[in-house]
């Protein structure tokens, strides 16, 4: 209790003090006291009431928003609920696994971005897509593609003023414009250089469709760029749109010149109805008239879902990053495009020709992304990764690229020998020299079979069949149509497609 300065004036005065004063003095402490203890008291009260008024509010507080959260959370699954039912009804059971906040589309289509080295394939496909694909670090050092690369972009069909206009942003000009429509696209970025040709063709294995990048201050056709378009046109690639690109380079006449030369060389090679786009990728020049040439010339074509999966993988990687404990885990990711079936989480899938080319390989699809998320089911059209239960090691720097994910049981078991019905390609040559590349008996050629390459050596050649000895095995159906690059001047060279007899 605190003491008032008028008891302490009264206990040093007691002593001299009459009786009556001493006595009235005393009393006035006492009432000093009791009236410092009273008030010491209700401060205490009214804290002790405060606090306990706040503690009320907050516990009111916390009860209302508990239950405003599960009001809202009754409403938001209601909502849901009759959302899905809505959706069972009028859509068909695959349309209904993406998450309920937020409708997961898969691409539609694969895309290839192909032409001579140094064309501006990687910078258009920024320029479409916002994404730069060249990331290996060797790919930054040397200015180059070595591997292939990806991007998805939603392109849309906008309604204006001045009429229907194409971006990759459902704007114009900056500013918010109605969407008349949409398709997410897929791109293969491929490399253009003469030593990676090979990856070109397994490339060609995923495109549905493609735009030719053709350098306008440079002469056509460049080697690459006859090369690219004959991988077209034995993967079956119909529809082309070729980008004359780095018009800024050049003078007008001189991009007229150059248009000419390209539809001379388009229409040489089947290629009569492929529109040509002048283009600058630098500066973003014509990318819309580029992106209403691809979504007007390249359809979405029809997949057959009711086959058994069928899967090309081009890339698998770890996802796991260094001290990951066992526990945490994930398995290998591959990575590529389903050509024809569907696949779910939970499936059971078998790789061929399988690790090390003669184990089986089966394991189960723990999850299925493309870059906009998650998804529980996956159909063809549109790049896509796979994790699988496989022990990730084995998925580092592209190991399970030239597998096939597919139905466990469905392909035929891999061989060494491939029995071909061979078809030569007219070639052009450095020095402009037509010649053709004959194969001869003990020939080392690069089959490339899907997105699988295999090396091997002639012991049959004839105008009737060709048999090639294969170092690896590979999975080759009846029919299928493979490519074959030999070497010519120190270079893997496309000389010949083939079927498989």
């Amino acid at each position: 209790m605190v003491k008032t300065a008028t008891e302490s004036e009264g206990k040093k005065k007691s002593s001299k003090a009459q009786p009556a004063e001493a006595k009235a003095k005393k009393v006035s402490a006492k009432k000093a006291d009791k009236i410092s203890e009273t008030h010491s008291e209700e401060k205490q009260h009214a804290k002790h009431e405060t606090s306990a008024h706040a503690a009320k509010i907050h516990h009111e507080e916390k009860h209302t928003e508990h239950k405003v959260h599960e009001e809202h959370k009754h409403v938001a699954e209601k909502t849901a609920e009759h959302k899905t039912h809505e959706e069972h009804k009028n859509k068909p059971a695959e349309e209904t696994h993406a998450k309920k906040h937020k409708e997961i589309v898969q691409p539609e289509i694969n895309i290839g971005m192909i032409g001579h080295v140094d064309h501006g394939k990687t910078s258009l496909t920024k320029a479409l897509t916002g994404k730069w694909c060249d990331t290996h670090s060797e790919e930054v050092k040397r200015g180059i593609s070595i591997r292939l690369g990806y991007a998805d972009v939603t392109f849309y069909k906008l309604k204006t003023n001045s009429g229907a206009a194409y971006w990759n942003a459902p704007e114009y000009q900056g500013k918010p414009a109605e969407v008349v429509s949409k398709r997410i696209v897929s791109f293969v970025d491929a490399p253009g250089h003469e030593t990676l040709m090979t990856t070109m063709l397994s490339g060609a294995a995923l495109m549905n469709g493609a735009v030719l990048v053709i350098a306008a201050n440079e002469m056509c056709p460049q080697p690459r760029t006859i090369e690219h378009l004959m991988a077209l046109k034995f993967a079956g690639v119909e529809k082309v749109v070729v980008a004359q690109n780095k018009v800024d380079l050049i003078t007008k006449e001189q991009a007229i010149a150059n248009y000419k030369a390209i539809r001379k060389f388009m229409d040489s090679y089947g290629y009569k109805d492929a529109p040509i786009v002048p283009t600058a990728a630098t500066f973003g020049v014509n990318i819309d008239a580029l992106i209403e040439a691809i979504e007007t010339y390249i359809p979405t074509p029809h997949f057959d879902e009711s086959k058994p999966l069928k899967m090309f993988v081009a890339r698998s990687f770890d996802i796991n990053k260094p001290g990951t404990k066992t526990k945490d885990l994930k398995g290998s990711i591959i990575g590529g495009s389903i050509a024809q079936g569907t696949v779910n989480v939970g499936d059971e899938i078998e790789l061929y020709p399988g690790l090390g080319g003669s184990e089986k390989t089966i394991t189960k699809v723990m999850s299925i992304a493309t870059d906009d998320g998650l998804m529980q089911k996956a159909h063809p059209g549109g790049l896509l990764a796979i994790g699988t239960a496989l022990d990730p090691s084995i998925a580092q720097n592209d190991q399970l690229r030239g597998q096939i994910a597919a139905k466990a049981g469905s392909l035929p078991v891999p061989v060494k020998d491939l029995r071909l019905k061979v078809h030569m390609f007219e070639r052009m040559t450095e020095q402009n020299v037509k010649e053709k590349n004959m194969i001869k008996v003990t020939d080392a050629l690069v089959v490339t079979i899907g997105t699988n390459t295999a090396i091997g050596f002639v012991t049959k050649s004839d105008p009737k069949e060709t048999i090639l000895n294969l170092k690896n095995v590979v999975v080759a159906e009846k029919g299928e149509k493979v490519a074959l690059s030999k070497n010519i001047a120190g270079q893997w060279r496309l000389i010949a497609y083939a079927e498989v007899i």
